[in-house]
């Protein structure tokens, strides 16, 4: 089952009781209903989950039962339904609104699994019902991206925060973890990754700087001038030569007796200072 199939229950399973919450819940997912000739409601629906629940929802409120036509389509008989659905939807409580919204994600939205990425998107067949979604969406602060396709519009949410609230206001705590969950692995892999180029970048830096002394160092050993180094400096550079795989912790640690790293640092920077400011060889 995939993530929006399994959302999709979990909002099923939280459908509202009260009568109130109901009927807005109802209304929410016949938003995109059609109506046939003869006057019957269609609704047209690629869940099954969706679909057995409009089903249910729909007999609990007006007793009566539904028809089922082609390509899964539903046909509901009910007079009082179908004036219901040309009048704005009424919230009577603090939560219809809420539950208004409940019914038009079962029915319409879908929602990428969270380990592959961040999108939340509802579609609509007909555009007339845009805008009553959005201003409901706007009560709660959600602006979605809006775009149009062959006369579906589709609205949808690719900021991880605003899905977090959507989640949370409609009751779907097990995707809301999921969520959070991929957005905190997702963390420590981007912590790992900057760590990891942050090491290959000091890496490199020291591959560098370590290529930088041995070239120094070559250059005064050919014109003849390691001689002419203090003796600290020509114990340095001998070693270098010597042993040029070595980390600066361990060459510090050659030395008899030992230095410190920035001691050993600011003798290798004295060295690449001094063959910077000796002529070149004459031939």
């Amino acid at each position: 089952m995939n993530f929006s199939l399994k959302l999709k229950e979990e909002w099923i399973a939280g459908a509202p009781h009260a009568p109130c919450c109901r009927h807005a819940y109802l209304r929410g997912l016949f938003l995109d209903a059609g109506q046939t000739r003869s006057g019957r409601v269609v609704l047209s629906l690629s869940s099954a989950a969706a679909k057995e629940e409009s089903a249910r929802i729909y007999r609990e409120c007006y007793k009566k039962e539904v028809l089922v036509g082609d390509g899964g389509r539903l046909f509901f008989a009910s007079g009082e339904l179908l004036e219901e659905l040309t009048k704005p939807p009424v919230f009577v409580c603090a939560h219809c609104r809420e539950h208004f919204l409940r019914g038009i994600f079962v029915a319409r939205a879908g929602m990428t699994d969270p380990e592959k990425g961040y999108r939340f998107e509802i579609r609509l067949r007909d555009a007339e019902n845009l805008s009553l979604l959005t201003e409901t969406l706007a009560v709660f602060g959600w602006e979605p991206i809006i775009r149009t396709h062959r006369g579906e519009v589709s609205l949808y949410f690719k900021d991880s925060t605003v899905m977090e609230e959507i989640l949370t206001l409609t009751g779907a705590h097990n995707a809301l973890f999921a969520l959070m969950n991929a957005k905190i692995n997702r963390g420590i892999r981007n912590d790992e990754n900057r760590a990891t180029n942050c090491v290959t970048s000091n890496i490199g830096k020291s591959i560098r700087a370590a290529g930088e002394v041995l070239s120094a160092i070559e250059y005064i050993k050919s014109i003849g001038a390691l001689g002419a180094l203090s003796p600290e400096l020509q114990k340095t550079a001998l070693l270098r030569a010597e042993h040029p795989e070595a980390t600066l912790p361990e060459l510090a640690a050659l030395h008899n007796p030992p230095i410190t790293k920035s001691g050993l640092s600011h003798r290798l920077h004295k060295i690449i200072e001094i063959a910077g400011e000796w002529p070149e060889k004459e031939n």
